[in-house]
């Protein structure tokens, strides 16, 4: 005997990781968009139910409308952490995905996760070994706190534009920012001339600052958009388990 059967066709989700160990947060977040409506499951992701303008798709199993275009309409979701330990942040997401069980590898796919990094506060715990930026960012001159911006760390010497981050962060609304990078061997070959085995890498760390920005930072957007930003930056050492604490001041007119 058949009682009640329920169908409905979701639109995508979102999983939500640790930006520096890039695990899933468990951990319940407050995530809204306008024209959004999501439902937690029990695995913690955020599942689409609902969205403006895609009404006919949540009903549409074998043959889903054609209309709009893929990747066609775009949403804000903005997402914070109750708990304080991770920053709050905006992400661009655009909709319908690739429903085609052909496609299910792309990045675009109705059936891949929509994987979204949220970055530590200044109160986030540190793993054993990590090597721990405590960094303040702040306006040349005036000394203003920075809030939103992007912390980069590279390798020192990278290809410039093209490096990939041993880690990253955000200022919070003090210009304060909490950036670990983990894997640092206890022991490492050095560079150039100097000694042959070191405990320290040469990096580079550096702050990208949108001064016409306001609200809840995207990171995606700030990184992409990264070569037109107002920067500083400075040369360090890191070492496993030393923290760093550092200011960069940004020249913003």
């Amino acid at each position: 005997m058949r009682l009640e059967q329920v169908e409905q066709r979701v639109l995508g989700a979102i999983r939500f990781v640790d930006a520096t160990t890039k695990l899933k947060i468990r951990a319940p977040l407050s995530v809204e968009a306008a024209g959004l409506k999501f439902v937690r499951n029990l695995s913690g992701h955020y599942v689409i139910a609902n969205a403006l303008g895609l009404e006919a798709h949540v009903a549409a199993f074998e043959n889903p409308p054609a209309s709009p275009a893929l990747g066609n309409l775009a949403f804000e979701v903005s997402v914070a952490d109750p708990s304080h330990k991770y920053l709050p942040r905006r992400h661009a997401l655009k909709l319908p995905r690739d429903p085609d069980p052909q496609h299910h590898a792309a990045a675009d796919s109705l059936f891949q996760f929509i994987s979204v990094e949220l970055f530590p506060s200044s109160i986030a715990q540190t793993g054993p070994g990590w090597a721990v930026i405590r960094a303040t960012v702040l306006k040349l001159g005036t000394r203003e706190p920075l809030k939103g911006s992007l912390i980069r760390v590279t390798r020192k010497n990278g290809t410039a534009g093209d490096e990939k981050p041993l880690g990253r962060g955000l200022t919070d609304q003090r210009g304060e920012a909490l950036v670990a990078v983990p894997g640092i061997p206890v022991t490492t070959f050095g560079e150039g001339a100097g000694a042959v085995t070191t405990n320290e890498i040469d990096v580079t760390i550096a702050a990208f600052v949108d001064p016409n920005a306001s609200g809840i930072p995207d990171p995606d957007d700030l990184e992409a958009r990264r070569a037109t930003l107002k920067t500083a930056a400075t040369d360090a050492k890191l070492a496993s388990g030393r923290m760093l604490p550092l200011t960069l001041e940004v020249p913003i007119p």
